[in-house]
């Protein structure tokens, strides 16, 4: 998609409204996961058959390997990649805003070059 000078603020200020929106995301899901650690953490720190550090790591690692932990995490990883992704889209549509900008700034010097020659 071949877009004009003046299309690019826009489609730039669009797409830091997405990027916006993928970190209140990120935020969200870290809130949910840092709630389900702490769950588990209360569990642990309450559960007194646990004699040892190691009996309380293991079954630590235990209760973070349950479906919904598991879920939890995999979805803060995805809006994280997503982040990414959006971070990048927003690097190349300004890095193709600027050479836009030098490739008219070069068409503009050619064309008083010109003229310059041709008075």
């Amino acid at each position: 998609m071949n877009m004009k000078l003046t299309d690019y603020p826009d489609a730039i200020a669009q797409k830091q409204r997405q990027l916006l929106q993928a970190e209140q995301h990120i935020r969200r899901l870290q809130d949910v996961l840092d709630r389900m650690t702490a769950e588990i953490d209360t569990t642990i720190a309450f559960d007194f058959t646990l004699k040892n550090d190691a009996q309380r790591k293991a079954k630590r690692s235990e209760l973070m390997q349950a479906v919904e932990y598991r879920r939890a995490l995999a979805n803060l990883l995805a809006a994280q990649d997503r982040r990414t992704e959006l971070e990048i889209d927003l690097g190349l549509l300004r890095n193709q805003f600027s050479a836009l900008k030098l490739e008219m700034r070069e068409a503009i010097t050619h064309r008083e070059m010109q003229l310059l020659e041709a008075a």
